[in-house]
């Protein structure tokens, strides 16, 4: 057997693979005689067929199935030995083949990705550094409050009651559900009515929108609305825990603040954090979008439409293969790019480093619910069980690929801090979605 290279331009190149009858031939004649072994056809003894008859009957199927493994794996091999950088599959020049020949020769399209070079000093883009307002801060205190608060019970309903109900659509069973009266477009049907008590309403007297009023009562609400029963069951209110250090505590473990004023600056630091991973993922973002602007290269555009019509089920005339690379061509002029920066900077990710970035998701989840003294090795074993999950497993592999691009981004294009509130960075970040869902 014998491969051939013949490059034809910067972007495309043919391989021509010469495969010899003694390349396959002893495996033919090996699956055959295992043929002639357990074939049952009429008028032969189970492995008395003669081999003439099994030749006839299968060695040209046999022939083309043991060549084309033998082409798929020689063609992998040399692509991976030679270390091509193709785009896409090789596409086979489809020709009449002698499969009687002694010698069989096959073509393969490849389509090589370009080269280009990509110089991140280069690129300029803004950094947003988002203030964390007192009143913001305030907020997060009022819902810690609230959620590590308690309820009591109440002999009567009042405007910031918890109902827990049976509500009765017309026509259909009653089911158990809670209503905040507060959240309510008008509660006044509700309040001064005691346990045991019956409401009856219209659901658009007491719910914005008929989708608000199918989510509530778990079933189908016309524009009209629906005639609504509610049996009360239990009255009560939420009472927010008092700001101290029970509260600091179980917010954020056992003497970790020690006062409401390190409690406020846990709480900016925490915010801060979060709008700047924010901030980041639009460094990312404007990076990507500066780099598909400046950095040029052409594609191999004429063997891409090959390779969709050959590889897409779906993709059944030339015309719909333009229109599908049309819409790859950002995605696939990105992943080209970014694999140019990878190599550039030896950005590889191993197994470790997918096991921490687990640990450490699973470790900021529980957190969010209060769970703070959780022993590590309980948190590695729900890491390692949830990294049993191949795509979890590629979704945080790719997190922390992304996490390394971005340091090479922050550590060689220019950003130009600027310093915004929270409401004029998500007016900025809508602009920007806006401008690119325009593009």
């Amino acid at each position: 057997m014998n491969i051939t290279k013949n490059t034809t331009d910067k972007l495309n190149a043919v391989l021509t693979v010469t495969v010899d009858k003694a390349d396959y031939q002893e495996k033919v004649v090996d699956v055959l005689n295992q043929y002639r072994k357990t074939a049952n056809i009429k008028g032969f003894r189970k492995g008395q067929v003669p081999m003439s008859f099994v030749k006839k009957q299968y060695e040209q199927a046999v022939i083309f199935d043991t060549v084309n493994e033998i082409l798929q794996k020689s063609v992998s091999d040399y692509i991976n030995t030679e270390k091509l950088s193709i785009l896409g599959n090789p596409v086979p020049v489809m020709k009449e083949v002698d499969w009687n020949a002694d010698q069989l020769s096959f073509d393969f399209e490849l389509g090589l990705a370009p080269e280009f070079e990509v110089d991140l000093s280069k690129v300029e883009v803004e950094s947003y550094k988002v203030k964390v307002a007192e009143d913001e801060i305030q907020k997060y205190v009022d819902n810690f409050a609230a959620r590590f608060g308690s309820l009591k019970s109440l002999a009567e309903a009042e405007a910031e009651a918890v109902l827990k109900v049976e509500a009765a659509v017309e026509g259909q069973e009653a089911k158990p559900t809670f209503i905040r009266l507060e959240e309510l477009k008008d509660a006044s049907a509700f309040i001064g009515k005691k346990v045991g008590d019956v409401v009856e309403v219209n659901s658009n007297d007491i719910f914005d929108t008929a989708e608000e009023a199918a989510q509530q009562l778990n079933t189908e609400v016309t524009e009209e609305g629906a005639k609504v029963t509610y049996t009360i069951k239990e009255i009560n209110k939420a009472e927010k825990a008092e700001v101290n250090q029970e509260l600091f505590d179980k917010v954020y473990g056992e003497g970790a603040v020690d006062s409401e004023e390190a409690f406020r600056n846990k709480i900016k630091e925490e915010s801060e954090n979060m709008y700047n991973k924010e901030s980041d993922k639009q460094i990312i973002n404007d990076v990507v979008a500066k780099l598909l602007e400046t950095v040029q290269f052409d594609l191999p555009t004429e063997f891409l439409t090959k390779w969709l019509i050959s590889s897409n089920e779906n993709v059944t005339s030339e015309e719909q293969a333009k229109e599908e690379l049309a819409k790859m061509d950002k995605g696939l002029r990105y992943q080209l790019i970014e694999a140019k920066i990878a190599e550039l900077n030896n950005v590889e990710v191993n197994a470790e480093e997918v096991k921490e970035a687990a640990f450490a998701a699973i470790k900021d989840q529980l957190k969010m619910y209060g769970q703070n003294s959780i022993p590590e090795d309980t948190l590695q074993q729900i890491a390692m069980s949830a990294l049993q999950n191949q795509e979890e497993y590629n979704r945080l592999s790719y997190q922390v690929f992304t996490d390394k691009m971005l340091d090479i981004f922050k550590n060689n294009v220019k950003l130009n801090e600027k310093e915004v509130t929270f409401d004029e960075f998500v007016d900025i970040i809508t602009e920007k979605n806006k401008e690119l869902a325009e593009a």
